[in-house]
């Protein structure tokens, strides 16, 4: 091996530490509460280690948002080019995104505190702006693709055409995300609603598919490849045997 090779690969691996060092932070602290010495701390490094790489705190955080964005696009694109059924395809695209949201549960539920117009306005640096955008681009990329599926399970009459593809996506995939954050350690939800919470982000999922098939008859619905009860609890399954998009 080369020296330049070497060193490449050891900047490579001090960078992918870092990441994961800001990972754990801004899941424990969120991005307004955390600080680069934090992530110093918890890499390992000298603060002035970190500037090598970023050239800032939100720099780091918008990296580590895209190179996450990237490996979830990556993984979309993975099932959609297999060809499979509609109902099919949504359940591994489903348990794709569940796998990636729970890897990382406490980055997700901070993600969501994040003002994205503020951090927009702050940000001044050019490698900020690239990667602002960078996220963003990605993030657009990500429910396209999302609702090119969803647009397949609706075009099969799977699920009623009562809205747009863009609208009925954005239901679905925030109806994930609700349900998701609900589901936390304690058990308030259970106490609350009396249901229990392990199965309540598939059930959620499969009640876009039971309407879709009351609107447009059973027997339809399941001659185009079916969605009755039980197709949502797949989704665990299929998410466990996929290969999922961790950050």
């Amino acid at each position: 091996m080369s020296v330049r090779e070497r060193h490449r690969r050891e900047r490579q691996a001090r960078s992918e530490a870092i990441l994961a060092a800001a990972l754990a932070v801004f899941a424990e602290h969120g991005l307004e509460h955390s600080t680069i010495e934090m992530i110093a701390r918890e890499a390992e490094v000298a603060v002035g280690t970190i500037y090598l790489y970023f050239s800032s705190r939100d720099d780091l955080y918008l990296n580590l948002m895209a190179e996450r964005a990237e490996q979830l696009r990556a993984r979309y694109l993975e099932i959609q080019s297999r060809g499979l059924p509609p109902v099919e395809e949504l359940h591994k695209i489903a348990g794709a995104y569940l796998d990636y949201i729970t890897a990382s549960r406490e980055m997700f539920l901070s993600q969501q505190s994040v003002a994205w117009s503020k951090l927009h306005k702050r940000i001044k640096r050019a490698a900020e702006i690239r990667n602002f955008k960078r996220v963003m681009d990605l993030s657009h990329e990500i429910f396209a693709l999302w609702e090119r599926t969803v647009k397949r399970v609706i075009d099969a009459g799977l699920i009623a055409k009562e809205m747009s593809p863009a609208k009925a996506a954005a239901v679905v995939w925030a109806s994930i995300n609700g349900a998701f954050m609900l589901m936390g350690n304690d058990n308030f939800f259970r106490d609350v609603t009396g249901l229990n919470p392990e199965h309540f982000i598939e059930e959620a999922l499969e009640s876009h598919l039971v309407a879709g098939e009351a609107a447009n008859g059973a027997g339809k619905s399941r001659s185009n490849g079916g969605a009755g009860n039980g197709h949502a609890e797949k989704i665990k399954a299929s998410g466990s045997q996929e290969v999922a998009a961790r950050p």
